[in-house]
């Protein structure tokens, strides 16, 4: 066995017992995801491999390919779920497919050799550039509890699984938007409850790694540990990695595309800036920044390559666009209510949304704090950065700068984000670019002293990450054996016990009507609900001069045979949202006390109609 065989061998097993030492009899929920998630990864960066050849993409990295299998993934799951083909043989032929795609490229080009470009100096790399990744490791093996994870990023691939593809459901405003990732992720939800927010882990370990990598072969650092260090000790990177959150993935396709356009090939970046803004739609804003400094609009050459990346970043998305119209009659829903009036979207839906996404500035003067603000405040769940720019980015004026452009690219995005949104996860991307400029001023500046304060910030970082991941989790509950798995769940998602009783209860294809509750990630039957931004779902049943068994019949004549209510989420969210009028609650509320549940624990009832 060669020495780059033994090292993966020795590597893989270190992880496998590391985690039975951390989880004891928790390893037996961790390792088969594990397994699967790594085993996705695979078949997806082979996929992608075989993609770089035959597109002749020059010089392809690991992550290049991976993110070329994600994109892959997207399309063959956009275009099944599109005529509602989606189901258990299609996902197994897509697994199928790509890992033998990928075991035959492994053949052609073993890893022995110069071989399946990547594998090689990503495990040859020193063990001491994985360390870092062991705490976000821990919380990422956690059975999935995060509020946004359970509703949208891992909720919207289940919805998808559980109904047969894309459905013609309104209500369901993130189902309905830019939504790749979501759509890529899910042959990891078909491999089971905990494999994507592992497969998600691994990925965004990957994506740091190749940053590293990236930053010392062409932007000027010196030793890829300190970036490393840099960017795995951000709070928000120890969240995101920990977290399914699709900000992740749309930094991940933004920096290939800065990657490859500062190689020369613009076509392939902007595709990967389309599919990032494919990812999320925000991502149009670190887009419009880079049109500014990537192109000089009054060279001829420049302008022609500006309106093909449009035009490129156009065909990207317009196939959401027509998903959106086929099943919401709105093409750009939920923007432009206006010109495709819906019964399910209006102004004051539009005003929610606005108020939820929010702002952290409103006028120029609020922009006087960001740099101390971004440090020391959480801004949006897991929006913590920590002190290492304020204290190196100052550092950058003692000398020349290489890649200046990028830099100021990033301090842009970063300056007007806040503009936009309270959530600075959305701007990712300019903390890692941030990242490695601030470590090549730490590495410029040098002596004793600094690297001290360097090393300091690094521990602060992670302290700061640790106690923020710990007040999400509370991880030491599950691993000190307080709760088993079933019990964790429950913990931090009440209405799991009725979500598991209808899985157990409900035959296979029994529809379910969810109320109140948005979470819908564990649910293994087909159903139907509406976000915290839509009009309750149940508003339509609810017309004047309708009584109990109409309000009943009318479910069940849209084939629901099965009704999820969480009366507790039903209450927030109409003191938040005002998801119905206040006569509308109160003539649900009667009703449902009309009928006995067959199930009910805490704030959640389940009701049996047929």
């Amino acid at each position: 066995m060669g020495k780059l065989n033994l090292r993966a061998l020795l590597s893989a097993s270190a992880v496998i017992l590391t985690l039975n030492l951390l989880f004891f009899n928790y390893s037996q929920h961790v390792i088969v995801p594990l397994l699967a998630a790594l085993l996705l990864l695979y078949a997806l960066v082979g996929l992608g491999d075989a993609l770089a050849a035959a597109f002749r993409v020059e010089g392809p990295g690991l992550l290049e390919k991976a993110g070329l299998g994600l994109m892959a993934a997207s399309a063959y799951f956009f275009v099944i779920g599109y005529f509602r083909l989606l189901g258990g043989w299609t996902v197994l032929l897509f697994l199928a497919g790509s890992l033998a795609v990928a075991v035959w490229r492994t053949a052609r080009r073993p890893l022995a050799g110069d071989g399946f470009a990547g594998l090689k100096s990503f495990f040859s790399r020193p063990l001491g550039e994985f360390a870092p990744f062991l705490l976000p490791l821990v919380y990422a093996a956690l059975p999935p509890t995060f509020y946004d994870s359970l509703v949208y990023h891992l909720g919207i691939p289940n919805l998808y699984l559980q109904s047969g593809g894309f459905v013609a459901m309104p209500q369901f405003v993130f189902a309905n938007t830019f939504i790749y990732y979501e759509i890529a992720l899910i042959p990891a939800v078909f491999l089971g409850d905990m494999a994507p927010r592992l497969f998600h882990f691994f990925l965004g370990t990957l994506f740091v790694l190749a940053v590293a990598d990236e930053a010392a072969a062409s932007w000027g650092v010196r030793r890829k540990l300190n970036l490393v260090l840099a960017l795995v000790s951000l709070p928000m990177t120890l969240f995101l990695l920990a977290t399914c959150k699709n900000d992740l993935a749309g930094a991940m396709f933004i920096f290939l595309a800065l990657q490859r356009f500062r190689r020369g090939d613009w076509k392939l970046s902007a595709a990967f800036w389309g599919f990032a803004v494919g990812v999320k739609i925000f991502n149009l804003l670190p887009l419009a920044v880079f049109a500014l400094f990537a192109f000089k609009p009054w060279k001829r050459a420049d302008l022609r390559k500006l309106a093909l990346t449009a035009l490129i970043v156009v065909l990207a998305v317009s196939p959401l666009l027509v998903k959106n119209l086929r099943f919401t009659g709105n093409p750009f829903f939920p923007f432009l209510y206006e010109a495709f009036p819906s019964d399910h979207w209006d102004g004051d839906r539009f005003r929610f949304m606005q108020d939820d996404v929010g702002a952290m500035a409103r006028a120029p003067a609020d922009a006087l704090r960001l740099p101390y603000d971004l440090s020391f405040f959480n801004h949006g769940y897991g929006g913590l950065v920590g002190p290492l720019f304020l204290v190196f980015l100052p550092f950058l004026l003692l000398g020349p700068l290489r890649e200046r452009k990028w830099l100021f690219w990033a301090l842009l995005v970063l300056a007007l984000a806040p503009f936009f949104t309270a959530s600075l996860r959305f701007v990712y991307v300019a903390f890692v670019v941030l990242a490695i400029f601030a470590t090549r001023a730490y590495e410029t500046a040098g002596g004793r002293l600094l690297k001290a304060v360097f090393h300091l910030l690094i521990a602060m970082n992670f302290i700061m990450g640790f106690a923020m991941l710990e007040k999400f989790y509370q991880a030491h509950s599950l691993l000190g054996g307080t709760y088993s798995p079933e019990q964790y769940r429950e913990r931090f998602f009440p209405a799991y016990p009725a979500i598991a009783y209808v899985n157990r209860a409900a035959p296979p294809g029994a529809q379910v009507l969810v109320v109140g509750e948005t979470r819908n990630f564990f649910l293994k039957r087909p159903y139907r609900l509406s976000s915290a931004l839509d009009h309750c779902i149940v508003k339509k049943y609810l017309g004047e001069g309708r009584g109990a068994p109409e309000f009943f019949a009318a479910i069940r004549s849209d084939g629901f045979s099965w009704l999820l209510v969480n009366f507790s989420e039903l209450e927030r969210l109409q003191a938040e949202y005002a998801i119905l009028t206040a006569a509308e609650k109160e003539r649900l509320l009667y009703f449902l006390s009309m009928r006995a549940p067959v199930f009910r624990q805490g704030a959640t009832s389940v009701y049996r109609l047929d």
